[in-house]
């Protein structure tokens, strides 16, 4: 028995007190302790497999102690222990980091080493009032050895009362942390933070942690229902992934990850992507910009870079010279994926469509590489309910103008009197069914000055014109569209809509409402970001179809003087046209309610 004498002393730091500065700066969650205290541990397994030839793996485990009694949490590891010296060098000088200088002595051997015992330790006394080391050294002949701090910068070391090599860490709850004193807390934390460390973490005799990060293995070696079961595990998500990209690469940085396509139908489901960070499978973070371009947030998975801190900072990032090249390769990686995709199997890519389209989208419009890497296999789906490229949509439309010109509805439902004309002429319409595809249209327009979007309501094609019909001149020189043109100014008494007249070769139609494609894109754009009132289509033109049977009668009403009849049916008419282009506003809607009911009277 040593007769060593229990010693006291104060903390060799660079400042006055090193806690509140832990408290406040260097850990923004006191979650992150957890952390801290396990990748300890696991360093000091790690070391312990380097150096101790006899120790069984099957030993090496973490076990998480609740004493709710006492307030007490215990982190016990059976990693390579300290001495009293040890302690000194390694808790007590702060400065000093144990990992960097193992790393040199055992650099030949050296397995991986997560962290710096140093401050990662200290981040105990943000829940902590006390806390105390009990620690056996694996060298022959050690004693254990004792250290206690109250969170001031005194200590006191002794000698423990360990009997296993290893380290014992006892943090003595302070008043606001209770909530570390619940066993599914703690869980939570382990499950978050340390769920694939490569030793077992145990609370209650139950092993917490899965232990397994699946993009350590090669991807030759994996089943594809491995790969779905730790989706769900991961994300909690009962439906399978739509298919998913294994990351792996050595050089010039080290990388290794999954990246998982969910099943996204709507816009809700466009908020629910994670891609989550860690460092030799310790979390570090969720979604870092940095690393994952903001459009690939919209997936799921998780990607391990070694070379960064556990407490990655903003200015590391920034600084780093592999963050643009990590996150380069990663768009690429993605991008061969789904090119891949398409040409080996387009029935398949068509069926993922609905799910990606808005991912792959909003990647083109974001990301300039990605747009480049991905504008060929960009999908469509058009009035024929065929799935089209841009490019295939190009070949089959060609004419003699240098700038091809791609028809589209916003809908199988919308436009429809368009469509129908258009499907008679033959002409081929895409779909553009969501928000972002005016986005992709600007897009391309502004990279390729040889494509233009414009949707079928924008303008009147002169195919869709009857010409062949001769005018005849009345007796005050004016012809019928003459005077059906005087008829609807009159009744719609409206200075911001510019009335035209046609005889349109589908006569069943009675009038057609054109929006500018500019003001229209710009209205859609305003109600998304700013919230504008102000209706812009308000001002349109209003194509009426000299050759409809209605549209005729309206001229001999109009010659009988009933000039009430002929305004109210006027704005019928128009509205009519109007509600198949957008959505009415509340005031609209109701004059068109009550207008209706006024031309049902007159029936």
């Amino acid at each position: 028995m040593s007769d060593k004498k229990k010693t006291e002393g104060q903390l060799s730091i660079h400042t006055e007190n090193i806690f509140p500065i832990i408290k406040k700066w260097l850990y923004s969650e006191h979650d992150i302790f957890s952390r801290e205290l396990i990748s300890n541990a696991i360093d000091a397994m790690q070391k312990r497999k380097v150096v101790d030839a006899s120790v069984n793996e099957d030993d090496l485990k973490i076990e998480i102690k609740i004493n709710k009694k006492k307030r007490t949490l215990e982190f016990i590891d059976y990693g390579i222990g300290m001495t009293a010296e040890e302690i000194e060098k390694y808790i007590n000088q702060i400065a000093f980091s144990g990992a960097e200088e193992f790393v040199e002595k055992y650099k030949d051997k050296q397995s991986s080493i997560i962290g710096h015992f140093g401050l990662g330790f200290y981040s105990a006394f943000m829940v902590a009032e006390r806390v105390t080391i009990d620690s056996l050294s694996w060298q022959e002949g050690a004693e254990p050895a004792f250290w206690e701090c109250d969170g001031s910068t005194s200590y006191t070391i002794d000698i423990g009362k360990r009997k296993k090599v290893g380290t014992t860490i006892t943090l003595h709850l302070n008043k606001d942390s209770d909530e570390y004193l619940d066993f599914t807390k703690m869980r939570e934390l382990i499950e978050k933070y340390s769920n694939f460390t490569p030793f077992p973490i145990v609370m209650d005799k139950k092993v917490i942690n899965q232990k397994r990060a699946l993009w350590n293995s090669k991807p030759t070696e994996l089943k594809d229902e491995e790969y779905k079961q730790f989706y769900k595990d991961i994300f909690h998500d009962f439906n399978d992934p739509l298919f998913w990209i294994h990351l792996n690469v050595d050089y010039p940085f080290n990388l290794k990850g999954i990246l998982y396509f969910p099943k996204v139908r709507n816009q809700l489901d466009l908020q629910r992507g994670v891609v989550k960070l860690y460092c030799n499978n310790v979390y570090v973070a969720d979604n870092l910009q940095e690393f994952i371009p903001e459009f690939l947030l919209l997936l799921r998975g998780g990607i391990d870079i070694p070379d960064i801190p556990l407490n990655v900072s903003r200015s590391f990032l920034q600084q780093d010279q592999n963050v643009k090249k990590i996150s380069k390769y990663i768009i690429k990686k993605v991008a061969d994926y789904l090119n891949d995709l398409f040409k080996e199997d387009r029935k398949k890519y068509e069926q993922y469509w609905e799910d990606i389209h808005q991912f792959l989208k909003f990647g083109a419009i974001s990301e300039e590489s990605f747009y480049e890497a991905v504008k060929d296999i960009i999908l469509f789906k058009n009035s024929d309910n065929e799935f089209v490229t841009l490019g295939e949509y190009r070949e089959r439309n060609k004419d003699d103008k240098d700038v091809l010109k791609v028809l589209y509805a916003s809908g199988e439902d919308s436009q429809s009197s368009y469509l129908k004309m258009m499907k008679e002429l033959g002409k081929e319409v895409i779909y553009a069914d969501t928000l972002i595809d005016n986005h992709l249209f600007q897009k391309i327009e502004m990279v390729d000055d040889k494509t233009t979007f414009s949707r079928v309501d924008s303008e009147l094609s002169d195919e869709l014109v009857n010409k062949e019909h001769t005018e005849i001149l009345d007796a005050d020189n004016k012809s019928e569209l003459d005077i059906l043109k005087e008829i609807f100014e009159k009744g719609l008494d409206n200075t911001n809509v510019k009335v035209d007249v046609k005889r349109l070769k589908d006569k069943e139609i009675p009038g057609l409402v054109i929006f500018n494609e500019f003001m229209r894109r710009m209205q859609e754009m305003n109600s998304i970001y700013a919230n504008q009132q102000d209706d812009l289509l308000a001002h349109h033109d209003f194509v009426v179809n000299a050759d409809n049977k209605i549209v005729k009668k309206l001229i001999k009403l109009n010659a009988t003087g009933k000039d009430k009849e002929v305004s109210l049916l006027t704005k019928h008419l128009h509205s009519l046209s109007l509600l198949e282009q957008k959505n009415l506003s509340g005031k609209q809607l109701q004059e068109f309610l009550d207008n209706a009911r006024k031309v049902l009277e007159l029936i």
